[in-house]
């Protein structure tokens, strides 16, 4: 099983690195709230593709992004691409404490709101009750420990209850994503991405400092992603600095406060019209500023360029 109290020990002897995860997550955390729920959206998109492919699924963002959008003509992948709306919707939830793993996994929800039964199996009434009870039992033995060590010792104990099926990787990694960020104001996830090794940590205390190494990395693999967003802008502003009007500038912003933008989305936040938005960005892709994600001319996804 496992040992809270070696836990507890493990953290007090890692306090240096518990301190440094913790700034990088609390930096990461003031960025978002600064930028808005737009660069939170974007890091759990990238999340959601992380933790796929740490489960062996080989589903890409753009896919994701266009199955989220209700983007027609996705006919592959369509139960991976279920699981990855239910990972996406528990990480943009507000921070805070991780609730009760009912609801938390929508099992209360109408059918198809939660992971399907069939993909991911797991104990049914009174045996799923007790497991739940043990798990919330057992989190409660480290209410004084930093959130970033509970989350680590949550991911192992939950494997360990059998809340989930025993191969599942997403609502563990979920959870304990959750965890880690419950005291943020903006971002309600402690991002891993790329690093996936993390989500396979063992109820041993010593794979503690590996995980608190791959929330740091994290949370600065999510700044330099912001980061190049940022810059995206400011270049692509650059390239469109001698185009008339001020629509170029108004969907520049436009894209860079959203991970995907769909030409509607595109026309609200800029106040024109849709046609407008659609001659727009179309004249941003051309001159390479803009990405067109979906090939299809009757709904169209629009990410950031190369530029």
């Amino acid at each position: 099983m496992i040992d809270p109290a070696q836990w507890q020990q493990a953290e007090a002897g890692l306090a240096p690195q518990l301190a440094r995860a913790a700034v990088a997550l609390a930096m990461l955390d003031q960025r978002c709230l600064l930028l808005g729920t737009g660069a939170v959206e974007r890091l759990a998109l990238i999340e959601v593709e992380a933790m796929l492919w740490a489960q062996g699924v080989r589903v890409r963002r753009e896919q994701i992004a266009a199955y989220l959008s209700g983007a027609g003509g996705l006919t592959e992948n369509r139960t991976e691409l279920a699981r990855a709306s239910w990972v996406y919707r528990r990480l943009l939830a507000r921070p805070g404490r991780l609730p009760a793993l009912r609801g938390f996994l929508g099992l209360h929800e109408v059918p198809g709101a939660g992971l399907p039964e069939d993909l991911s199996p797991r104990p049914k009434g009174a045996e799923f009750d007790l497991a739940a009870e043990v798990f919330t039992g057992g989190m409660q033995e480290l209410a004084d420990c930093h959130p970033l060590t509970q989350a680590g010792y949550g991911q192992a104990l939950w494997r360990l209850t059998g809340v989930s099926a025993p191969d599942d990787l997403l609502e563990p990694a979920t959870a304990a994503g959750r965890i880690a960020a419950a005291e943020c104001r903006a971002i309600g996830f402690a991002p891993l991405a790329p690093g996936g090794r993390a989500w396979q940590l063992g109820a041993k205390p010593d794979g503690l400092g590996d995980w608190l190494a791959a929330i740091r990395s994290g949370a600065q693999s999510a700044m330099m992603e912001l980061n190049r967003v940022e810059a995206w802008a400011v270049a692509a502003r650059g390239l469109t600095a001698g185009l008339k009007g001020s629509t170029p500038a108004k969907l520049i912003d436009a894209i860079a406060a959203r991970p995907i933008l769909t030409t509607e989305a595109a026309a609200n936040l800029t106040g024109i019209s849709r046609d407008s938005a659609e001659r727009g960005l179309a004249r941003l892709q051309a001159m390479g500023v803009v990405h067109e994600i979906t090939g299809s001319k009757r709904f169209r996804l629009w990410v950031t360029g190369p530029a």
